[in-house]
């Protein structure tokens, strides 16, 4: 993967959590002890916010530093590990509807992806 769209993808991560959290570019900014537009550019995915910045960040949003790299990753059991975190918040019998409508949909993605490769066929 380039690391650009690597930038892109932890910066997303970075602003939902910012937003999740309530707090203004500026007051994170502040907080990493840099400008406004640095932080602006780390949640565009124009910069790396760094190693270090990531710990900051994680502390400041009550999370782990691991958060920001497994909710941008594209890989099937980085995938997987956010999706159990998210069901984690939830009680036991929501979390039977939510993996009762990801079978569902699952298995109408695979229909859906086997229709289209027999129509090209």
């Amino acid at each position: 993967m380039k690391e650009e769209f690597i930038n892109k993808r932890i910066g997303k991560t970075i602003a939902k959590r910012r937003k999740i959290a309530g707090f203004t570019q500026e007051e994170v900014a502040d907080h990493l002890g840099i400008n406004t537009e640095s932080f602006s550019r780390i949640e565009r995915g124009l910069i790396s916010p760094g190693i270090y910045k990531l710990y900051i960040l994680a502390d400041f949003f009550e999370c782990g530093v691991d958060s920001f790299l497994i909710e941008s990753s594209r890989r099937p059991t980085d995938q997987a590990k956010y999706i159990s975190q998210l069901l984690m918040k939830n009680s036991s019998a929501d979390r039977a509807v939510i993996v009762s409508v990801l079978e569902r949909l699952s298995k109408h993605m695979r229909k859906s992806t086997l229709s289209n490769i027999d129509e090209r066929e």
